[in-house]
């Protein structure tokens, strides 16, 4: 470490920090400007962003490209492009415009009519009910199409017909499924006595926030982004990648699904994602009679456990598709060549965990990429916004959420993954305002550096001519930045604080389990909850998602009398309140528990388990349970706050040991140049009366007849010094010491 500091101060250290640059276009003199400022800033890196661009992908694009690529090789800077002409990542360049409709993002979704029985050979035309007919007051101010007409589509198909008896809610024991009565387009079904509700449920490619996008759950679809995009670099740039262009960033990737940025979960009144894979799955998981359960993904049932399997299969097989057949193929397509591949998804207010503007599970989301990513944005971190305000200048704002939790998020994956190996990126500053200056910037990378985030990528350089209203702020604003050069030194600060919290191994005596299956399934503890305790009591901690313990090999897991994964060992794990938990992490609980790792449940024991056997639940009764508020008091109470030093302490650490004694705990470097009875001198300084008392290792304590001499006792193992005192005054002296933290 003191090799390291060093090599900093001396301005000997690499290089985390790649701001976007965006790119309008401009003439070569300015290109070369930006370039320029921003390595007077101390940056070694930048990010191209071409969504202003006119011509990505064209003659333009390579010609601007082709100076920020030899600017940065004159300059030892790399490159990272962002990876699409529009926002968000997946429009493909505009490859599924006119692209075949079986490639097109496609919809689930349903039309209800409700009959009151007995009635005779009730008839419904179900094709005229198994079309998706637009909202016309819908619209929204993030569209970046909103210009242009949508695409329309004329195969809407249908996929199953069933009813339920609703008098008195939805019974889910009288799901029948009538697919079969229909014929031409026509149903014609003997109503039973009561009042039933006939759901149409049918796939449409009309539905969703955006058409032209692909689809996330379909390789082939997925692939057109590669296709139209990463392919073209490779072709022009094929001897850059791996030497000056580092890789490709994902902005923002989503399902789609819904009105834009709804943030609706599972369950609620909207359409949700479809391919033909996640049609095969479903049948094999929920069995020949899946179509007359799709109802349950929108209606809750009276059979919660029915309820909880159908959203949970459906949720985990959608996130499992966009796990392989789009993160994993782009970052195995990015590592085959040298180059790696990062970015992040929508995280806000808990979408991480949701289809819609999401990707579903944010685990899952970023499984193929080479960093963990986060995103902070539009004043969601602000200094005393831990709960408010509840409203920014782009709507609804969870401040728990992104104080306690959103940093946390993103240094916990690059923990528990090998192959993010500890990298944290964080797209920071963007859309704060013109008024957001350096010291505000200052307390937004030290919010996030203490959370474990060491790669950051700044919104944004804008080489359009200032002012620029897009998102601002814009750092060097074509020379009328009047902060810009105490922006450079704050660069210089953040890659040096990068530098010193990057490389080593974290001590993090927590784990807390992931809510999401937990949402999808039933009612839930958010994450943050007990984040936000544990945060306010200084207790640290990663989230864990379940995959840890299915993939096991994957996450190097192993259980024990603590829970190791990675590099990472919890000598906790914590359960935020979740009505249903899967099989593997309920029997990977029970493990750990009878090994002695100390498993606590926040407020309650599940009730339900997920894709196994309920008996289950019997092995989990033996696992604490506690509440938000005792948590943080539970875990200290167990010594699960405190850090074990395997190396010397680099000061004096004091407390008392008894009603008779205070520990004073020394790194040998002290004793080294402090006899046992020149410290007790100088001990004896800082308070009134006489004493006596012995110096020994913790690991070696001394015998009880030796306790009356000063004697020089150290453990060579730890090396650590311990001095026991028994003063008269033992209040004061421990006090004073408090007060005391550096020897000479």
């Amino acid at each position: 470490m003191n090799n390291k500091i060093e090599r900093l101060l001396q301005a000997d250290g690499d290089n985390y920090i790649f701001p976007f640059l965006w790119l309008h276009g401009e003439e070569e003199g300015v290109l070369r400007e930006y370039m320029g400022a921003i390595h007077s800033a101390g940056i070694g890196a930048v990010c191209v962003e071409s969504r202003p661009h006119p011509d990505f992908c064209g003659p333009q694009w390579w010609h601007d490209l082709d100076i920020i690529i030899e600017e940065a090789k004159q300059r030892g800077m790399k490159v990272w492009i962002l990876d699409d002409s529009h926002f968000p990542t997946g429009y493909a360049n505009g490859a599924l415009e006119q692209a075949p409709a079986e490639l097109c993002r496609q919809y689930l979704y349903y039309s209800s009519v409700e009959v009151s029985g007995p009635v005779k050979s009730a008839q419904l035309n179900v094709s005229r009910h198994a079309k998706f007919t637009k909202n016309p007051f819908e619209s929204s101010m993030f569209s970046m199409r909103a210009k242009k007409e949508k695409r329309k589509f004329d195969d809407d198909t249908l996929l199953s017909v069933c009813a339920a008896r609703v008098d008195q809610g939805f019974d889910t024991a009288t799901l029948v499924d009538l697919t079969e009565l229909v014929k031409d387009g026509e149903l014609v079904w003997d109503v039973p006595e009561g009042k039933w509700t006939i759901y149409v449920n049918y796939l449409t490619r009309n539905a969703g926030s955006r058409d032209g996008y692909i689809n996330m759950l379909k390789k082939d679809s997925a692939a057109k982004l590669i296709e139209a995009v990463y392919e073209p670099h490779y072709a022009r740039y094929k001897e850059e990648f791996g030497v000056t262009i580092a890789g490709f960033f994902s902005d923002e990737p989503e399902l789609g699904n819904g009105r834009m940025n709804d943030n609706k979960p599972i369950g609620a009144e909207q359409d949700l994602p479809w391919s033909d894979e996640l049609e095969e799955q479903l049948l094999a998981r929920l069995g020949e009679g899946w179509g007359a359960k799709l109802p349950l993904l929108w209606e809750k049932g009276n059979d919660p456990h029915l309820t909880a399997e159908v959203r949970y299969v459906y949720m985990d097989i959608v996130t499992r598709l966009v796990e392989a057949n789009f993160s994993r193929q782009v970052g195995d397509w990015c590592e085959a060549r040298n180059v790696e591949y990062i970015g992040h998804l929508i995280e806000d207010n808990n979408m991480h965990a949701r289809p819609g503007a999401s990707l579903g599970h944010f685990f899952r989301g970023l499984s193929g990429q080479h960093m963990s990513g986060i995103d902070d944005i539009g004043g969601q971190v602000m200094p005393g916004g831990e709960i408010y305000p509840q409203r920014t200048v782009i709507g609804e704002r969870d401040g728990e959420f992104f104080h306690y939790l959103l940093g946390k998020l993103g240094s916990s994956f690059a923990a528990i993954d090998p192959v993010k190996q500890g990298r944290t990126m964080c797209e920071i500053f963007g859309a704060y305002g013109w008024g957001e200056g350096v010291r505000t910037m200052k307390y937004l990378v030290d919010h996030f550096l203490i959370r474990g985030v060491n790669h950051y990528v700044p919104h944004a350089f804008s080489a359009k001519p200032y002012p620029d209203p897009d998102c601002p702020p814009h750092f060097y604003a074509n020379g009328h930045d009047p902060q810009f050069r105490h922006f450079g030194t704050l660069m210089s600060y953040l890659n040096r604080m990068c530098a010193l919290i990057s490389g080593g191994i974290r001590v993090t005596p927590a784990a807390i389990l992931y809510h999401a299956e937990a949402e999808w399934a039933g009612k839930y503890m958010l994450t943050q909850k007990p984040a936000h305790v544990l945060l306010d009591r200084q207790i640290d901690f990663d989230i864990i998602p379940s995959d840890v313990f299915t993939e096991r090999d994957r996450f190097r897991t192993r259980l024990g009398n603590a829970l190791q994964i990675n590099n990472q060992a919890y000598k906790a794990v914590i359960i935020p309140y979740a009505e249903y938990i899967t099989a593997d992490t309920a029997e990977a609980l029970v493990e750990l528990q009878q090994a002695g790792c100390l498993v606590l449940f926040v407020d309650a024991l599940p009730s339900g388990i997920l894709d196994g056997e309920q008996a289950l639940l019997a092995g989990l009764s033996a696992c604490s349970v506690v509440t938000l508020d005792t948590l943080a008091a539970e875990l200290q109470d167990r010594g699960i706050a405190e850090l074990a030093a395997g190396r010397p302490f680099r000061c004096c650490a004091v407390c008392i040991t008894g009603s008779r004694a205070i520990s004073i705990f020394l790194p040998t470097r002290i004793w080294r140049r402090l006899s046992a009875e020149r410290l007790l001198c100088r001990l004896q300084a800082l308070c009134t009366g006489t004493m006596s008392g012995t110096i020994h290792c913790m690991k070696c304590r001394p015998s009880r007849e030796k306790r009356g001499r000063c004697c020089n006792w150290r453990c060579r193992r730890t090396k650590v010094l311990s001095l026991c005192l028994m003063p008269p005054k033992m209040s004061a002296l421990a006090h004073r010491l408090s007060m005391k933290r550096s020897w000479s």
